[in-house]
């Protein structure tokens, strides 16, 4: 398994490796880059998943003390024949793994994992879209975990059919 073994090669991801669910995004990511490539012309050669690094984070998202919850960042995971598969102006998927077991999926560009009131906090840079804007104007999302899920204020005056106000 390509992915597996270009894991084991990259420092400090042993601890990813290990989880079943981190293996499982990546590998449904590589048969999506297989079939994007591959549904306009079967006979078009067979990409690669692409694994820079930064794709793969140990962290501590639920305040429990060990890096054992990983962030599955895509900005930083390319299909070697289609760059732009998981890739866009706002940034791409982040999918946020905690203790091998739980994930949410985001979008975004930049992430930093800092603390309030002495819990984790992840901020996620988001398209401006998000906060009524343009694209390049700075949009920050605040993302918690709790025991039972993930934590994010959503805007309370837009309209869920159209996301205005």
């Amino acid at each position: 398994m390509k992915v597996l073994a270009f894991l084991a090669l990259l420092p400090g991801l042993a601890q990813a490796q290990e989880t079943p669910l981190v293996d499982r995004i990546l590998e449904t990511a590589r048969a999506e880059c297989i079939a994007d490539v591959q549904s306009g012309d079967p006979t078009a050669p067979t990409p690669d998943l692409l694994i820079e690094p930064g794709a793969l984070t140990a962290v501590d998202l639920d305040g429990e003390g060990e890096k054992n919850d990983t962030i599955v960042d895509f900005n930083h995971i390319l299909c070697s024949l289609n760059y732009s598969l998981w890739h866009g102006t706002g940034g791409s998927i982040l999918h946020l793994v905690v203790n091998g077991e739980r994930s949410a999926s985001l979008s975004g560009g930049l992430w930093r994992l800092t603390e309030f009131n002495g819990a984790p906090l992840l901020l996620i840079g988001r398209h401006g879209g998000n906060c009524e804007g343009f694209g390049a104007q700075p949009c920050v999302q605040a993302v918690s975990v709790y025991d039972d899920g993930f934590s994010t204020v959503q805007h309370p005056e837009l309209d869920e059919t159209d996301g205005r106000p």
